[in-house]
């Protein structure tokens, strides 16, 4: 068997049961409110990650919450179900390496700017915005507990490859496949799962791709370039991000000065 089999056939978490019951309530036409905080709450290591979370600068309320209850009171339940959902999936994966901090770390960044990005930009429900950020490297994650050497395949820069085709030449599989994996087994919308898959292929995209799918890519491309600094990059990007956005240029350009101002 190939690494790329071993590596598609690793043992993907399962879907959390606590998600399987948040799933029910979100696509039930009168959700229980009270049994989501309970559900929630139920797991102490679980709702404190949310609280802090949902506490953090990305999602800028105006006052601290200090339970899971005036967390759905204040979000909503489609809110704080990508926040649990995040939690878990950070939860997912135990490394001693220090890549997997970082890999969560940067997550939660670009997490919290699509978020923030797609309720100013009134474009895409932030929610969604929020997972597919915080799953675009959830593939990397799983490729540090299973791939041999993979921190050192991330830190080999020297050779002129992207990182996926790096982990392609290496592995036979990069991390946004594996990324769309887990999504599809957690039973997330396919149109963020297709988003994950193709988070680097921003000039790839094709019309009669989903347009939710092509919008999320298009913000994670304006996400990232904040992230990393790479202004020749969002200057080679922002028509094509501001057409799939139908937002025009100035108008992004605005938003990425002042997320650029507060990220560095």
């Amino acid at each position: 068997m190939t690494t790329a089999e071993q590596l598609l056939q690793a043992e993907l978490p399962p879907r959390p049961a606590v998600l399987t019951a948040l799933t029910e309530q979100m696509q039930s036409e009168e959700p229980d409110l009270s049994r989501v905080s309970q559900l929630v709450s139920g797991d102490v290591g679980l709702a404190a990650a949310v609280i802090k979370t949902v506490n953090s600068p990305y999602f800028g309320l105006s006052r601290q919450v200090a339970s899971v209850q005036q967390a759905v009171t204040f979000l909503g339940l489609a809110e704080v179900f990508g926040i649990v959902t995040g939690a878990l999936l950070r939860r997912s994966f135990v490394s001693g390496d220090l890549l997997m901090e970082q890999i969560w770390d940067q997550s939660a960044a670009r997490g919290g700017l699509m978020r923030r990005l797609a309720a100013d930009l009134h474009t895409l429900a932030p929610d969604r915005a929020y997972t597919c950020g915080l799953f675009e490297n959830s593939g990397m994650a799983l490729m540090l507990v299973h791939a041999p050497g993979y921190s050192h395949t991330v830190s080999q820069a020297g050779d002129g490859l992207a990182l996926m085709e790096r982990e392609r030449v290496r592995y036979g599989v990069d991390h946004a496949t594996l990324g769309q994996a887990l999504m599809r087994t957690w039973g997330l919308p396919e149109e963020l799962a297709l988003a994950v898959r193709h988070h680097h292929g921003l000039a790839r995209l094709q019309p009669e791709m989903p347009l939710l799918m092509r919008q999320l890519v298009a913000l994670s491309a304006m996400a990232n370039a904040v992230l990393s600094g790479a202004q020749m990059d969002w200057v080679r990007d922002r028509e094509l991000v501001a057409d799939l956005l139908e937002t025009a240029v100035q108008t992004l350009q605005h938003h990425f000065e002042q997320c650029t101002a507060t990220a560095h």
